[in-house]
């Protein structure tokens, strides 16, 4: 299966230009059975008055599951063209601001079991205890949780805190299992960090690439390929 994570910038790209349609044809290329996005915009003028996640939706032909963050405008989501049984939002600690953030959690269904799939956005402040903060809370979400993946932007470089937090909780990173984990996501022109993270639990990832083509967004998108048991 292929999995899709994409922190969007509300749709505009380094220019200050908004092309929805480049950005669905980037992700229909890899033809994703998930794609799990952040910072999406359902009518912020600083993104052309949009709703994306509902076009991307219907674009791309998925269901799509919505959690608000800073505002109901604006938030994370999952696609999938997979049958979906249990919906959650994750409402994440406010911290140290300035921005309310959340993560959306999606059961779906399979022959073998439930694979949950989570799109987690966290602070992008310089404050590290409002992460681990947050990540205690989206872990503890997923406590009893066996196959998982969680998604997103974590706003936190390999070997901090935050990352040792969540494989020291036993979570596996996509692109270290299966990548170049020097291969950088933002920001997309230039890239001098890598934020954008994969995570996963009870799946074998086989392939993770960083597409360093698609400059939709200000960070460049995660393309995972995985095992289920």
């Amino acid at each position: 299966m292929t999995l899709v994570s994409w922190n969007l910038h509300y749709g505009v790209n380094p220019d200050g230009g908004v092309d929805l349609e480049q950005i669905a044809r980037s992700i229909e290329e890899e033809n994703p059975s998930i794609v799990t996005l952040q910072e999406i915009s359902r009518g912020w003028v600083l993104g052309g008055g949009t709703d994306m996640a509902t076009w991307l939706a219907q674009r791309l032909d998925m269901r799509m599951a919505y959690a608000p963050a800073a505002d109901r405008q604006f938030g994370n989501v999952v696609l999938t063209n997979l049958p979906t049984t249990n919906i959650t939002t994750i409402d994440l600690p406010y911290g140290a601001g300035p921005q309310e953030r959340s993560a959306i959690s999606v059961d779906i269904a399979l022959p073998g079991g439930p694979l949950r799939v989570t799109s987690a956005h966290l602070q992008n402040k310089d404050h590290i205890p409002t992460r681990l903060d947050q990540i205690e809370t989206l872990l503890t979400a997923q406590t009893d949780v066996p196959v998982l993946i969680i998604a997103g932007d974590f706003n936190a470089q390999p070997g901090s805190p935050e990352i040792n937090e969540m494989t020291d909780a036993g979570l596996v990173s996509a692109q270290d299992a299966s990548g170049d984990p020097t291969a950088l996501t933002d920001p997309s022109i230039n890239p001098v960090q890598r934020i954008d993270w994969v995570f996963g639990r009870g799946v074998t990832f086989t392939k993770t690439e960083v597409r360093s083509d698609a400059l939709s967004s200000d960070h460049l998108p995660l393309v995972v390929t995985f095992n289920l048991p």
